[in-house]
């Protein structure tokens, strides 16, 4: 890797609807078309179901809803593929926009309070025009996800 890269890590970014996220590359396994997923009983609404993706069963968080973002179109949606502690999660969302490499000054830490949970938020970075949240993916899914599962116990 070149000089001009060494102190940096690579964040995708993402867009739901007008805003721009992003999350550190190498917490993703890939990037899918969207897939239907099959719904599951009594799970949050930001839970979508579950998908075979190559013969492998995973839960389906819808990121747009999680976000407060209620005119989806899953049509025009991607999904992302992350390993989360209780086993791969994919994530939609409405586009996978670039790839940009960041050193940790880039990131401001702003502490503000938000529908994203304040531990999951790492801040904002200011790419040319653009002002992107960063997110800390694994962990936003994962609280998602674990929440998720108490709320069912207690529905049984």
């Amino acid at each position: 890797m070149s000089e001009l890269y060494e102190d940096k890590e690579r964040y995708l970014v993402y867009r739901i609807k007008d805003e721009l996220y992003a999350s550190p590359l190498l917490d993703f396994k890939e990037v899918i078309e969207y897939i239907k997923p099959k719904l599951v009983p009594n799970m949050p609404s930001c839970f979508s179901g579950m998908i075979n993706l190559r013969g492998l069963i995973m839960g389906v968080i819808d990121l747009r809803l999680k976000l407060g973002v209620h005119e989806v179109n899953p049509l025009k949606s991607s999904m992302l593929i992350c390993e989360t502690e209780v086993g791969p999660l994919a994530a939609v969302i409405d586009k996978v926009e670039f790839v940009v490499y960041v050193t940790p000054s880039d990131i401001q830490d702003l502490k503000i309070e938000g529908k994203v949970q304040i531990d999951c938020l790492k801040g904002f970075l200011q790419h040319q025009d653009n002002l992107i949240t960063i997110i800390d993916i694994k962990k936003f899914v994962s609280s998602i996800e674990n929440k998720s599962f108490v709320e069912q116990e207690k529905a049984a």
